[in-house]
């Protein structure tokens, strides 16, 4: 029997766990204000919420395109990241350019970025891909030189490490996100801050009638149904799990306040998440060659995913059941559909390319123990030696 069911489970790709009383407390009659308790954690000034990071960003960015008189029209992006990212600057009506990565730290190819940003970059994003801490000096000196925003993409790097501030703290904005699969998992919901601009965040803030119950409901079905027994449902199921779509024409709407009570009832446990990851990436880093490795655990606070370059290796079902799993199909500038919307004479990003093709994720949330992560890794090993040989 027992066999029977480890042959049933499948494990999600990332994290969906939080506590059931931070579901439940969303049915309170008081919700409270996650913005202070936010801006408390981040020890930042000021801090506006919205239904995801990408209303958020796409807010942001047409005030700062108001603020600055449509002279400049361009967004400078990282050649492999979310499309939501690409989608947010499309739907403010601003040209999407690019800067390269490199693929054997996944951080920012800073010769690239300089060939890149101009006198009509309006902002740049700077990433922290897999909660993997981006050096932003570079960056802010050129954004500085240039006059432009520098907006820090923290998505995936929720939390406190051992830097002196938080990632998302350091830019003239910071943006966060609460979805699945993110550092702390309510299932929706973005923040936006910063320290100086409270007078942009008060002309981007949204509001938002809903009660918030729906997405309890939601988040509480998704964690039921994450169970390693019960999660092979929905990947049969054509529910597009995991799919990465760029589409500009998304709803723009606040966040229900009762989703705010979730998310200050969910933050206790952030570290505990975080620290959790940290130590199955410590396994994976121990066991894993280290030639297939982008990671230093040093440089990472949240790790939702552990990154690993894997060279003519095609994702069968036992990975998938393992939860391992690849990221954004393609580089921003080789997605067909983004490319009517990128700034012209966009150069190539060889090695934002590189990394659509050889970049898998491997899983480190709540649900993998040392036993798994360790038969993960051995399985990594293992599908590495058959592809040499094949």
């Amino acid at each position: 029997m027992l066999k029977f069911l480890k042959n049933l489970a499948w494990y999600p790709p990332a994290e969906t766990k939080i506590p059931w009383s931070a579901i439940l407390s969303t049915f309170n009659r008081e919700p409270v204000d996650f913005k202070s308790v936010l801006c408390n954690y981040l020890n930042v000034k000021h801090c506006i919420l919205a239904e995801s990071a990408r209303v958020l960003l796409y807010k942001l960015l047409l005030s700062l395109k108001e603020r600055e008189g449509g002279n400049r029209d361009e967004v400078l992006i990282p050649g492999y990241t979310c499309y939501s990212v690409a989608a947010s600057v499309a739907k403010a009506g601003l040209k999407i350019a690019v800067y390269d990565l490199d693929p054997s730290t996944l951080f920012a190819d800073v010769d690239s970025l300089r060939r890149a940003i101009s006198e009509k970059t309006l902002a740049v994003v700077a990433q922290h891909l897999f909660g993997i801490l981006s050096p932003l000096d570079e960056i802010i000196n050129s954004t500085q030189q240039h006059g432009a925003y520098l907006i820090e993409d923290a998505a995936q790097a929720f939390g406190k490490g051992n830097e002196l501030r938080a990632p998302g703290t350091l830019g003239d904005f910071g943006l966060f996100s609460f979805g699945r699969g993110k550092p702390l998992p309510v299932g929706g919901g973005g923040a936006l801050v910063s320290n100086s601009h409270q007078d942009i965040l008060n002309i981007t803030q949204i509001g938002s009638e809903e009660k918030g119950y729906k997405q309890a409901i939601v988040t509480a079905a998704t964690q039921a149904i994450s169970k390693p027994y019960l999660y092979w449902i929905p990947e049969m199921l054509p529910l597009g799990l995991g799919e990465t779509v760029f589409d500009p024409d998304f709803n723009v709407e606040g966040l229900p306040r009762a989703m705010e009570s979730m998310m200050a009832m969910s933050l206790p446990s952030l570290d505990r998440l975080n620290q959790h990851r940290r130590k199955i990436s410590d396994i994976y880093s121990e066991m894993i060659d280290p030639k297939l490795q982008v990671l230093n655990s040093d440089q990472a606070t949240s790790i939702i995913r552990f990154p690993v370059m894997l060279t003519n290796t095609m994702l069968d079902k036992k990975m998938k059941r393992y939860g391992i799993r690849q990221m954004y199909p393609h580089s921003i500038v080789d997605e067909i559909s983004i490319k009517p919307h990128l700034r012209n004479k966009q150069g190539l990003t060889p090695g934002a390319t590189e990394i659509a093709e050889k970049l898998f994720t491997l899983p480190t949330h709540i649900g993998i123990d040392e036993r798994m992560a360790k038969d993960i890794s051995i399985l990594v090993q293992k599908t590495v030696r058959q592809d040499l040989q094949d």
